[in-house]
C-alpha cells in the first residue's frame, strides 16, 4: 500500500460487499454469534416456504374438491326431496279419492286412514264404528197388554 501511495495512485478499492455481508450476518447473528447460523436459517426459510407453498396448493385442491362434491350432493338431495315432495302428494291424493268415494257411495269408513309420511295406512286393527249392529230388541207386547187389563 505505501508503494501505490509512494506513486501517487488512488489506494485499491476495500471490498465493501462483503465487509457489508458480513457486518449484515453479524448484526443478523447477534449476541449468539454461531458461525453458519445465518447461511442455516436462509436455508430453513426457504424450506419452510417450499413447505408452506405445497400445503397451500394441497389445501386449494381439497377445497375445489369439496366444492365439486357439494354441488353434486346438492343435485342429489333435491331430487330426492322432489320425489318424496311427489310421493307425499299422490298418497294424499289417494287419500282424497277413498273419502271422496266412501262419501259419493253413502259408505261408511270403517277402518282408521293415517297417512304416514308418503304412504296412505288404513288400519283395519282400530274401527271408527262398529261392524255388527245389534238386532232391535224384541217388540214388548206382553208388558204392554198385561197394563191394560
Amino acid at each position: 500500500r505505501r508503494d501505490r501511495k509512494a506513486l501517487g495512485g488512488p489506494p485499491p478499492p476495500e471490498p465493501a460487499e462483503e465487509g457489508e455481508e458480513e457486518a449484515e450476518k453479524e448484526e443478523l447473528e447477534g449476541e449468539a454469534a454461531i458461525p453458519g447460523l445465518y447461511p442455516a436459517l436462509r436455508k430453513e426459510e426457504e424450506a419452510l416456504r417450499l413447505r408452506l407453498e405445497a400445503i397451500e396448493r394441497r389445501c386449494t385442491e381439497m377445497m375445489t374438491d369439496l366444492r365439486s362434491r357439494e354441488a353434486t350432493l346438492h343435485v342429489r338431495m333435491d331430487g330426492m326431496l322432489g320425489q318424496r315432495f311427489r310421493s307425499e302428494v299422490d298418497a294424499i291424493g289417494t287419500l282424497i279419492t277413498t273419502i271422496k268415494t266412501a262419501v259419493e257411495n253413502g259408505e261408511r269408513l270403517y277402518h282408521e286412514l293415517r297417512l304416514a309420511q308418503s304412504d296412505l295406512l288404513i288400519d283395519e286393527n282400530s274401527l271408527t264404528y262398529t261392524l255388527y249392529t245389534p238386532p232391535p230388541p224384541p217388540p214388548q207386547q206382553q208388558q204392554a197388554s198385561g197394563t191394560g187389563g
